[in-house]
């Protein structure tokens, strides 16, 4: 309630203070006789401008502080440093400039005071005696004393005629009538500043007393000027001293900044070169510092990043893109699965063991691995998730629409790149491994199995079994589906009845079909 009254309170004193500006406008329209429609035009016309105005105004701002934005760290930090030591010693200067004015005009004041006043005492008596050469004595002896800044002290008779002056060549000479009035309206020691001078006068009068009323008679005046020029001269030339030693410490910083911010932006630079390498892949790149500041820390914090992001990146390598995705899209990994449709692949490397028992185990990892990466990349390219290796298999997992085709296209594939690597590795006198492929279509549990502290995200069941055993029977180069497989295929792929086979677990027998294709000549 208190604020609204308040806020009521206000708008009455806007409506107040506008209302009289409002009738003088319509009383101005009326006296010229002003249209509505022209009246309401220029008030548009005042209007545009004003907003055009304001517009212009915000782009000039904005236009300088891109500007501003778009200088260098060295540029910016050099032009606040300067800027804060050009304006406190601006700030500083211009409060001792004034202190030290205000302290020569009351030093000043002071003296005026007691010279126009001791003057205004002696020349009482000499003018009453017409005494003038004593008195033209006595003025001349303030000239000899170089006083700063006195420019005139003289005095006057009645007549306004100068009696005695600092300068021989002024006496007898007549004041201006504005001085006369001015001296002789002085019933006391009063000062007057003009543009050019300070000046104190004071008029001289004698009391005479005619019965009971006393009278004063007009003598003359006296008249003390000091010069502004003179007496603020030395202000002003400390005033220039300031604002030229202000620049020139401004100049002095702006080269010490620039100087020592070489360093910070140093590490800037590097800290951004840095992170373009890391961006376009390079995961190998350390900013070195050795700067404590913050500048230090945003290095050694950067590096720390880039670490931890090449040890997960080293990490996905050992875990399969099925369990990236489960926990790229912010799940918490807890034990459980769930049912779906899959196509389960393995692949094998015939006679491997037998290879291996004749051959260094450096030599058997090398080329292991020049096979599982063949294949690896050859079920990613096919849309595949590589679940695991299995010595010198792989269990893959294919879903979608598409899986079973994708998956023979991924074995197909993979026979092909496998005669190519052969064609190779005979022609240097290596030796030549082949691949057997099983193929299983149905549902499976895919989830997280192990236990809390050591889990696999993997699919099990017999879907996944039924590939495991159909590669193991699988001839070197040969596929090997189930029905399923290519009811799913739809005649995309030939696939060639190999009958009923017995297969371990299964208390029937199982249809199995080889898929056929031609190798490249």
């Amino acid at each position: 309630m208190e604020l609204l009254q308040k806020i009521r309170s206000h708008v009455i004193d806007i409506r107040g203070r506008v209302l009289p500006y409002l009738l003088r406008v319509r009383s101005f329209v009326q006296r010229n006789n002003i249209t509505t429609v022209r009246s309401s035009r220029a008030v548009r016309e005042i209007v545009h401008r004003v907003g055009a105005t304001g517009v212009a105004a915000r782009q000039a701002w904005t236009t300088i502080l891109e500007v501003v934005l778009r200088l260098q760290i060295r540029i910016k930090l050099s032009l606040i440093v300067a800027s804060a030591v050009v304006a406190t010693t601006l700030i500083i200067s211009t409060i001792a400039i004034n202190l030290q004015q205000r302290e020569s005009r009351l030093q000043t004041q002071v003296l005026g005071m007691q010279i126009v006043q001791s003057l205004t005492a002696v020349a009482e008596d000499n003018l009453l005696l017409n005494s003038v050469p004593v008195l033209q004595d006595y003025v001349k002896n303030f000239g000899k004393r170089e006083i700063p800044g006195l420019e005139h002290l003289y005095v006057i008779d009645r007549t306004g005629a100068i009696v005695a002056h600092i300068s021989s060549d002024s006496v007898n000479r007549q004041v201006s009538a504005a001085d006369f009035d001015l001296l002789s309206a002085a019933d006391s020691a009063t000062a007057v500043e003009t543009e050019s001078e300070f000046r104190f006068i004071q008029g001289i009068y004698v009391s005479k007393h005619d019965g009971n009323q006393v009278r004063r008679i007009l003598l003359g005046g006296a008249s003390a000027g000091f010069s502004k020029a003179v007496l603020l001269a030395p202000i002003e030339e400390m005033r220039n001293k300031i604002i030229l030693a202000s620049f020139g410490v401004a100049v002095i910083s702006i080269g010490f900044v620039y100087f020592i911010s070489k360093r910070i932006v140093h590490v800037i630079i590097v800290l951004s070169d840095a992170a373009r390498r890391v961006g376009s892949g390079d995961l190998k790149v350390t900013v070195m510092t050795k700067a404590k500041d913050e500048i230090g820390m945003l290095a050694r914090e950067f590096n720390l990043m880039v670490l931890q992001i090449r040890q997960k990146t080293e990490m996905q390598k050992f875990v399969s893109r099925s369990t990236m995705d489960m926990l790229s899209g912010g799940n918490e990994a807890t034990l459980g699965g769930s049912r779906k449709m899959i196509v389960a692949m393995f692949t094998d490397i015939r006679n491997f063991t037998s290879y291996s028992e004749k051959h260094w185990p450096e030599e058997v990892v090398d080329t292991l691995n020049h096979y599982l990466d063949l294949q690896t990349r050859v079920i990613h390219a096919h849309g595949g998730v590589v679940d695991k290796f299995l010595g010198d298999g792989i269990m893959s997992v294919f879903t979608g629409t598409l899986m079973a085709q994708n998956a023979i296209e991924a074995a197909i594939d993979i026979q092909k790149e496998v005669s190519e690597l052969n064609g190779g590795r005979k022609k240097s006198g290596e030796i030549c491994l082949q691949v057997g492929v099983g193929i299983s279509a149905g549902v499976a549990v895919l989830g997280s199995i192990g236990s809390k502290d050591r889990m696999d995200h993997t699919a099990i069941g017999d879907t996944v079994n039924l590939a495991s055993r159909l590669c193991g029977l699988a001839g070197p180069a040969e596929i090997y589906v189930t029905d399923d497989v290519v009811k799913r295929i739809k005649n995309a792929f030939p696939a060639k009845s190999e009958g009923t086979l017995a297969i371990k677990g299964k208390q029937q027998q199982v249809p199995v079909y080889r898929i056929t294709y031609a190798l490249a000549s």
